[in-house]
């Protein structure tokens, strides 16, 4: 007999086998899934904001006000600018000393007066008085030696040829130097007319000079020419044989006529002189290689003079004692600064103070080192106005910012220039 069915588990069995799970509590379960990761996720950002606004706000209204500092006395006076504003309106000029000549406390100078636009920088070279007495209300020349504004000068330097005709001289945009002789009222206080200056050209005839008569160059490495005391006049003269021939200036008339300079045949450094004015000249060579330009020499009486020669990174020197027949170098006499790197392109210049000692000085950007010796053999830091040195008939011009001058080289003061007028 066959088993009656039980339904009951028969129908529990084919359920079991047949369940679809509810959807709909599924997606109840993962909304709130997806709800719990979203509150955490703002609550990190709730508390990464509580941490930074406050840090936030600080600086956007809780900066504090600049100190108020006392004056610096390592800077100078800020109340006085090193720039002037001009009738350009925006953009500032300034006037920088270049070279002096003459006699104190009042000496001639050569100013470059410059308005500093932009990518075009406009200068006018310009001659006025430097000294005691700023009275002086037109410059003696305007807009010398520059074809336009916009010309680079260099080099520029400025000689007394008589007792009040002058000629000033500089390279302009790179090429050879180029001259004008000018004229000044005895009465500097004397309204004056602005020349130009008229163009040197070189002479052509020889002429009588005398041991006053001084030498002057028209071009950079160029021919020498005597120029006469007494009339300004320019006279052919006898070259000493030398390369790059340079004459050396700013020395006294007595002492002769001294040209640096580099040996015909070997480029060694050399130094020529001559008593007669041109007519014989002793020459030698200095037991050194070439440096990176022509020695630097200086002299004062004409039998005693010192001859530097600069290297990139050293400098070595000679003396001589009996007017340049002779030179001995000076061994281990010159200690560059550590912080001076190199002497390429490093405006150089020494002089012999009235107490016989000697002041080198090496310009360098904005700072102008001077070292000194008292025995002309062994040098240490020294003492200086501030900038290059130009000697001057009967003492010292400092052509830095201010200009000084001094009589011994020792003490100095500052000096006042004259009126100067903005370039077109």
């Amino acid at each position: 007999m066959r088993p009656e069915l039980d339904f009951r588990t028969l129908r529990s069995q084919i359920e079991a086998a047949t369940w679809v799970p509810d959807f709909t509590t599924l997606y109840r379960r993962a909304g709130r899934v997806r709800l719990r990761d979203r509150m955490a996720v703002l609550g990190a950002l709730m508390g990464t904001l509580g941490v930074l606004a406050p840090v936030a706000l600080a600086g956007a209204f809780g900066r504090p006000a600049p100190a108020v500092l006392g004056p610096n006395p390592d800077l100078p006076d800020a109340s006085t600018p090193s720039v002037a504003p001009s009738a350009f309106g925006k953009f500032p000029s300034t006037v920088t000393v270049l070279a002096a000549a003459g006699d104190l406390p009042n000496l001639v100078a050569a100013v470059d007066v410059c308005v500093e636009v932009p990518q075009a920088r406009r200068c006018s070279l310009q001659v006025t008085t430097l000294g005691d007495d700023a009275t002086q209300r037109t410059p003696f020349v305007v807009d010398a030696l520059r074809g336009s504004p916009l010309d680079k000068l260099s080099g520029v330097q400025i000689i007394r040829i008589t007792t009040d005709t002058y000629m000033l001289s500089g390279e302009v945009g790179g090429a050879s130097r180029s001259c004008v002789r000018f004229h000044i009222s005895g009465d500097t206080r004397a309204q004056a007319t602005a020349q130009p200056g008229q163009v040197v050209v070189g002479p052509s005839e020889h002429l009588p000079l005398g041991t006053q008569d001084r030498a002057v160059q028209l071009v950079q490495y160029g021919d020498l020419f005597g120029v006469r005391e007494k009339d300004g006049a320019l006279s052919l003269a006898g070259q000493p044989p030398l390369a790059r021939r340079t004459v050396v200036a700013g020395q006294p008339a007595a002492a002769g006529w001294w040209v640096a300079g580099a040996d015909l045949h070997t480029g060694a450094p050399a130094v020529s002189v001559s008593k007669d004015q041109g007519q014989h000249w002793i020459t030698q060579s200095l037991d050194t290689p070439a440096g990176i330009d022509v020695p630097t020499v200086v002299t004062k009486d004409g039998q005693n003079a010192w001859a530097f020669v600069r290297y990139r990174t050293s400098m070595r020197l000679f003396r001589t004692s009996d007017g340049g027949a002779n030179w001995r170098e000076v061994r281990d006499a010159i200690a560059l600064p550590a912080t001076l790197k190199t002497l390429d392109n490093r405006p150089v210049g020494a002089l012999i103070r009235p107490d016989r000692s000697l002041l080198l000085w090496i310009q360098a950007d904005a700072t102008t080192y001077f070292l000194e010796s008292n025995d002309g053999e062994h040098f240490g830091t020294g003492a200086g106005p501030g900038g290059a040195i130009a000697p001057v008939d009967n003492g010292y011009a400092s052509l830095g910012t201010p200009a000084r001058v001094s009589t011994d080289a020792h003490a100095w003061q500052e000096a006042a220039l004259s009126a100067t007028v903005l370039p077109n």
